[in-house]
């Protein structure tokens, strides 16, 4: 057990859209490590998804709000909307410690594997320690001896959360929406209502800043 009396939990993303996934992945988290919340956290420019149009941080954000607020254990936070430019966790990690040095950073395998090739990963493992879910398709050896190299260069301490894997993509739910197809199952009932009331993620719309 990593987490301890008054830990937060941050998952961070673009959520664009944020889905199902994500809610289950911090109700995991949270009940998992005993955290005291989960923030969610939009990015407002992911340094590596710089390959398409990213929906606006209004519309983002909104979602997010919306998908969460049934759950008092979890929280939003504009932080890397405000600072703009793009959006480096290890600079969002620094602000965070200033408020609480409790942090646990949550994010999947796929993620996970790739850590090291961040904005200064010595900072995100000095400041979080990391929950990492097993899913995403990688092996849950793979996840552990990716976690013990982190481990003997940086000092991380990574706790593997136990759960299934969950088919689901934001950019799946993108395609689905743009050929006109449900993506009812895979969306929080007031996010796939606010997708729908503002024409989101449509062939024949592209979804400019606001």
């Amino acid at each position: 057990m990593i987490a301890s009396d008054g830990a937060w939990g941050i998952l961070g993303g673009t959520f664009d859209p944020v889905h199902n996934a994500h809610i289950r992945l911090a109700v995991h988290a949270y009940n998992e490590l005993h955290l005291e919340k989960v923030i969610f956290i939009p990015a407002y420019i992911p340094p590596h998804k710089t390959d398409r149009i990213i929906t606006g941080e209004k519309h983002r954000l909104e979602m997010t709000k919306l998908a969460v607020r049934d759950f008092a254990e979890f929280e939003v936070s504009d932080i890397e909307l405000k600072l703009s430019g793009a959006s480096y966790t290890a600079r969002t990690l620094t602000i965070l410690a200033r408020q609480n040095q409790n942090l646990v950073f949550i994010l999947g395998a796929d993620s996970f594997m790739a850590l090291d090739s961040w904005y200064h990963p010595e900072i995100i493992f000095a400041k979080a320690r990391i929950a990492c879910a097993c899913r995403d398709g990688i092996s849950a050896q793979s996840i552990k001896d990716k976690a013990d190299f982190y481990d003997r260069k940086y000092g991380a301490v990574t706790h593997l959360l136990h759960m299934n894997d969950t088919d689901i993509s934001s950019t799946e739910i993108r395609r689905l929406i743009a050929e006109g197809k449900d993506a009812d199952e895979y969306l929080p009932a007031a996010v796939y209502e606010y997708i729908r009331e503002n024409g989101l993620y449509l062939r024949d719309k592209r979804n400019v800043r606001i």
